[in-house]
């Protein structure tokens, strides 16, 4: 009957609640369906005549940057004219010619200190310091080296090197004051690796203390010079910034760390500008489209976008602009965001860009956009209303359901539980009585001994009886308690009484420890008594090998104690709240060994309840349990 009334409400709330549900989900997703395709085929349009648009402008940008900078040559001191270009090289033999690498000022200066009387001379003066190890000699050497020097670069590097030995002699104060002559040398003047010499002075005079104003604007000189030194120059002029920065305070420390940032950036840039010339074969320049058209490809951590020009003369120009520069003014105006192929957002902005990514989104128009939102809402609410009474529904139903499906379980291991314990006392008596009835114990011991456990176990079932009797009565609300003046200490020792054959042939010894001088409490003596032994009985079970068992009571915080101990198998502490739940038995190995109904302790806390006390437990897997009633003594002393 049960399964048949499950089953019909499964067929009344699928056909009440399911099927309309269902059924609406099916339509709201159609007409969502065909709203979005709608919307999208929108969005795709716009998009693509936005990233037209966008392709035309850049491009038209580009080419006019190109156009402007790929026939300059660079002289000392001047800039590119646009400022988004980062460099302008030259593809040859399969590789990247970078600027530093063309400057005609220190290729000429290479070639007049390479020289052979000059670097003659030179090599002697070398060998005088690092061979002989005579800082002084090779200073004096040098020195005619400069007075010799048949130019201004000449003369410049000899100082450097006369500079380095008096430093290295230790004499401080001339060589300080050589290296300060090499400060206006200028950018122009470099060693044969086109460093320029100013910047070794610099580091010299920074290293040792020098006051800092004319070595930031030799320093400064030498970066505005060309927009692009040398790596080695680079490096260098970090290496300064640095120094000046870890010995100053206050506004040259500022000025300091402002130009360690501005030389940082730019060891960055010449790093990746290198990594440019490694990567020319892989990005396969110069590239051109399917019309044409030189394409240009995002590359870099600080992203560039790199192009090539048309070839002039065995050699194809390559132009580098900075990518956020030449988009910025795009991203502002049209509200959109261009990166690079690593990541995952955006589309491919297409020929003639490679790598280049850009995510836009353009607003529908209000009107359209109103409609959508209002049908939206609409179906949602729809969707959330009847999503809400169907999950609603569905939890009532799994609710009785599930708690019918537990208490059918419990009820069905009780009706097992207590067929079992009915069946063993009832199995002995008859065993015992079918012995004395046949005459086969003529011993008069003996058959007291049977007799006595007769009557043992006759008791075993009147108190189980009275168990299941007593539960019935509460759970229906029958039970009615009758309450008079009682001596706790009678109730215990009678309960003791009660248990004493089964705990002597058991082997277990009770030790009772009560309280004297302690007065009467309104009870029901039989129904605290069936609690006890409960408690009693409980000790007796899960006592393990232990075989002893104590009872106590006493007066405390204004209650009557009444606490059964023993030494067993104890709880864990996740069952500890819920042994006390109808038919309830902890689901451990131990409690699988062990007969029992799972009511004894349900009784127990129903009874302390309807004298207004309550029930406590504190156990310790392994080391026992201690259960104790707490009756109140208000208005019973």
């Amino acid at each position: 009957m049960s399964g048949l009334s499950h089953r019909r409400q499964v067929i009344l709330f699928l056909c009440a609640v399911l099927v309309p549900y269902a059924i609406l989900i099916a339509l709201s997703i159609q007409v969502i369906g065909q709203d979005t395709e709608l919307r999208e085929a929108r969005r795709s349009g716009q998009q693509r005549q936005t990233l037209a648009r966008v392709r035309q402008e850049l491009l038209a940008r580009l080419e006019a940057i190109s156009r402007d900078e790929i026939r300059r040559e660079l002289k000392p001191g001047e800039r590119y004219r646009h400022s988004e270009v980062v460099l302008v090289g030259w593809i040859e033999e399969e590789r990247l010619v970078l600027p530093w690498e063309t400057d005609s000022a220190a290729q000429r200066n290479r070639g007049l200190i390479a020289e052979p009387a000059f670097e003659a001379k030179i090599r002697g003066c070398e060998h005088a310091e690092f061979g002989s190890e005579q800082s002084r000699a090779a200073a004096r050497c040098y020195e005619e080296a400069a007075d010799g020097a048949g130019s201004v670069v000449q003369k410049a590097y000899a100082r450097l090197q006369w500079a380095r030995a008096l430093d290295k002699a230790g004499q401080r104060k001339p060589a300080l004051a050589l290296f300060e002559t090499l400060l206006a040398a200028g950018p122009e003047i470099t060693d044969e690796d086109g460093i320029p010499l100013a910047l070794f002075a610099a580091d010299s005079m920074a290293q040792q203390g020098a006051p800092s104003p004319r070595i930031f604007e030799s320093v400064n000189a030498v970066l505005s010079a060309h927009p692009w030194p040398t790596p080695a120059s680079s490096f260098l002029a970090s290496e300064i910034a640095g120094k000046l920065a870890r010995r100053s305070s206050g506004t040259e420390w500022q000025k300091a760390e402002d130009l360690r940032r501005t030389v940082g950036a730019l060891v960055r840039m010449t790093e990746q500008a290198q990594r440019l010339d490694s990567d020319l074969l892989h990005l396969g320049l110069p590239r051109r489209d399917k019309t044409g058209q030189p394409v240009w490809i995002a590359y870099g951590d600080d992203l560039w976008l790199v192009g090539t020009a048309p070839e002039e003369n065995k050699r194809t120009p390559v132009i580098v602009v900075r990518a956020p520069d030449v988009l910025a003014p795009i991203e502002t105006r049209l509200g959109m965001h261009f990166a690079d192929a690593r990541e995952p957002q955006g589309e491919p902005l297409g020929d003639p860009f490679s790598g280049l990514k850009v995510s836009i989104a353009p607003p529908p128009s209000p009107s359209l956009q109103q409609s959508f939102d209002l049908q939206r809402r609409l179906y949602y609410f729809a969707l959330l209303l009847v999503a809400a009474a169907t999950t609603f529904g569905g939890y009532l139903l799994w609710r009785d359901l599930r708690r019918e499906l537990r208490l059918s379980e419990l009820r069905a291991q009780f009706v097992s539980s207590v067929s079992h314990e009915l069946k063993t006392p009832l199995t002995a008596i008859r065993m015992l009585a079918e012995t004395l009835q046949m005459g086969r114990v003529p011993d008069p011991d003996i058959q007291a001994e049977y007799l006595d456990t007769i009557t043992n176990e006759c008791e075993r079932l009147s108190r189980l009886v009275d168990e299941v009797l007593l539960f019935s009565k509460t759970e229906q609300g029958k039970k009615v308690y009758r309450f008079r003046p009682v001596h706790l200490e009678d109730t215990i020792m009678a309960a003791a009484r009660a248990l004493e054959y089964p705990l002597r042939q058991k082997g277990f010894e009770l030790h009772v420890h009560i309280e004297t001088g302690l007065p009467v409490v309104k009870a029901d003596e039989d129904a605290l008594e069936q609690a006890i032994l409960n408690l009693l009985s409980n000790a007796m079970k899960y006592s393990g090998d232990s075989r002893d068992i104590d009872m106590a009571l006493c007066r405390s915080n204004g209650n009557m104690v009444i606490r059964v101990s023993d030494h067993g198998v104890g709880i864990p502490p996740s069952e500890q709240s819920r042994i006390f739940d109808k038919f309830y038995r902890a689901p451990t190995r131990e409690n699988q060994l062990i007969p029992g109904t799972g009511l004894g302790l349900t009784l127990v806390a129903q009874i302390v309840k309807a004298h207004g006390g309550k029930v406590a437990v504190k156990s310790t897997p392994g080391e026992g349990s201690a259960f104790s009633i707490c009756l109140p003594l208000e208005g019973n002393v």
